[in-house]
């Protein structure tokens, strides 16, 4: 099992897009500062690619999660 994460610096409005070489669950994730407040998530499953706008300005954490040893993957996202 692949896992693959990375934290972005990003605004309202800015879309970020993943793509995978195979199947896997992507998951957007607020990074909130406290540990016991609750996490925004978006997130979708059994797809090889996303689109998620983010909602609001924050750092964002992006998580694939893949059945695949060798999963290729890119990760961007467009300005809003």
């Amino acid at each position: 099992m692949a896992l693959v994460k990375t934290t972005l610096k990003l605004f309202g409005g800015d879309t970020v897009v993943v793509r995978c070489s195979d199947k896997c669950h992507i998951h957007l994730m607020s990074a909130k500062a406290r540990a016991e407040e609750a996490a925004d998530i978006l997130s979708v499953e059994d797809r090889s690619s996303a689109y998620l706008t983010v909602p609001y300005s924050g750092l964002w954490n992006v998580l694939i999660d893949s059945r695949s040893q060798s999963l290729e993957h890119s990760i961007s996202y467009v300005p809003a």
